[in-house]
């Protein structure tokens, strides 16, 4: 099936937009891209991007490329053209896709919980959400002892893990159910990738 310079600026677009996500930043899109496509990228970003779109056109028709780059992302900070085959991401994506939001403890409703109480928590310990997420009393992280106590649920715990929480071997020996889920509730989040924007914006 020919490829269309169309096809290839939407898989591009995809491939954009799973970074930025991936990095918590906005993008940019080319005005011409057909002239970038051409004149900007390197020979061997143009292949990868031009094959791997005729796959998502016929054999991987059934794959997200968003998701499938999100993959990408998660397994390589520095993911790129050259590593758009690689077999780990495929088995992600496969792994994942087994995995449908309906089987997720994730709800939005659960979500907005958290982020209330710790909104709250914040405004009585004059904090701000960066320094909720990397707090400590007595060298437990406040944020696992919220979990702990059903203050907040496992989603929003990930969630902050997402936007910089370092956890230490004895922080992840306390809660082994996001430790051994984290994947699945990772990719859930994905799902809502908007609403946590939003959810963030007024935590912050």
């Amino acid at each position: 099936m020919p490829v269309s310079i169309e096809d290839i600026e939407h898989v591009y677009i995809q491939f954009r937009k799973a970074q930025a996500d991936t990095n918590d930043r906005g993008y940019r899109i080319p005005k011409d891209f057909e002239k970038h496509f051409n004149e900007k990228m390197n020979d061997i970003s143009k292949r990868a991007l031009t094959k791997i779109t005729g796959w998502f056109l016929t054999k991987w028709s059934n794959i997200d490329p968003y998701q499938y780059f999100m993959c990408g992302f998660y397994l390589n900070k520095t993911f790129s053209y050259h590593m758009f085959f690689k077999q780990n991401i495929i088995k992600m994506y496969i792994e994942k896709d087994k995995h449908k939001k309906r089987e997720l403890e994730i709800t939005k409703q659960g979500l907005i919980k958290s982020a209330m109480f710790v909104k709250s928590w914040m405004n009585e310990n004059g904090k701000t959400f960066n320094q909720y997420i990397n707090a400590r009393d007595n060298h437990l992280r406040v944020a696992i002892d919220h979990y702990i106590r059903n203050k907040i649920d496992a989603a929003f715990l990930v969630f902050m893990m997402r936007k910089g929480m370092l956890l230490t071997d004895d922080d992840r020996s306390l809660i082994p159910y996001v430790h051994q889920k984290y994947r699945k509730i990772y990719f859930g989040l994905n799902d809502l990738s908007d609403f946590l924007k939003k959810l963030e914006e007024k935590l912050t």
